[in-house]
């Protein structure tokens, strides 16, 4: 799997509030993303985000919430 910038999806970016590394590899973020999902602002979710997380989800046959 790729790596993913951390900075180009600002609600990854602040869910890794936790390190430094700019860059995370796609299944850590999917894992992130799980795991803190009720700090993520869906709202705020760019829609190059949305399509991310479906996109690593889809890979990983990890589960999320909908992400609307």
């Amino acid at each position: 799997m790729k790596m993913i910038n951390r900075r180009e999806y600002p609600e990854l970016d602040a869910l890794l509030w936790d390190t430094t590394a700019e860059t995370i590899p796609a299944q850590d973020a999917l894992r992130i993303y799980e795991q803190r999902w009720g700090f993520v602002n869906q709202a705020a979710l760019q829609n190059h985000e949305r399509e991310l997380i479906k996109q690593l989800a889809k890979a990983a046959g990890g589960f999320l919430p909908a992400v609307a």
